[in-house]
């Protein structure tokens, strides 16, 4: 019984702190000739100053902008790149160390000669069609605010 009462007490003053603390919402704006006074002296002084937009609520926005970016693509043909045999004649090698079962390469071309190179323990004879890379632009966009 001694303590329902301070804990009846403690409850009853913590619902009329929150009750009393919190402003009501209200769904009506701020417009018209009776709220013409709502600005503040930086309002005043600097007016729309800078990169901002004002809503109809008076609050501030920055504004966005995007600009086209080029970009370069590597478009590398992966049997026929300039390290093409070389990288297979590594990776059939390293294969052939750690006991693979012998896969026929997809890529084909001359990753595949040097990758059959390796596996079979083949001297190293070099690449012997070369495709150049092609870089390719492509263009996006890139946004900011402001």
């Amino acid at each position: 019984m001694k303590k329902i009462i301070p804990v009846t007490l403690f409850i009853a003053i913590a619902i009329l702190a929150f009750l009393l603390n919190h402003q009501p919402a209200s769904g009506k704006h701020r417009e018209g000739r009776h709220y013409r006074y709502d600005r503040s002296i930086f309002d005043n002084y600097y007016g729309d100053y800078g990169g901002y937009y004002r809503d109809r609520n008076r609050r501030n926005y920055p504004i966005r902008y995007c600009q086209p970016v080029t970009q370069w693509l590597l478009d590398q043909d992966s049997a026929y790149h300039p390290r093409a045999y070389s990288d297979g004649f590594r990776q059939g090698r390293e294969s052939a160390k750690r006991g693979n079962e012998y896969k026929p390469r997809t890529a084909g071309g001359e990753f595949a000669r040097g990758f059959d190179d390796g596996y079979y323990g083949r001297e190293f004879s070099g690449q012997k069609h070369i495709i150049a890379n092609a870089y390719q632009p492509f263009t996006t966009s890139e946004c900011n605010y402001y």
